[in-house]
């Protein structure tokens, strides 16, 4: 968390171990958010990007 250094860290991945140590995870299609996720776990994330592969746009 980065908060008390007034910083915003922006990470791209399409890892879902990865995204979870995030605080919070936005999920784009297409340069659009398709959802968002706040206090992620590996296994949260990885069920949300499963949706969207299936989902269509």
């Amino acid at each position: 968390m980065v908060d008390g250094e007034g910083q915003t860290v922006v990470m791209v991945t399409h890892d879902p171990v990865a995204a979870a140590r995030a605080d919070r995870v936005l999920f784009l299609v297409d340069g659009h958010v398709h959802g968002e996720l706040s206090a992620p776990t590996a296994d949260t994330v990885a069920a949300h990007l499963t949706h969207l592969e299936t989902a269509p746009c």
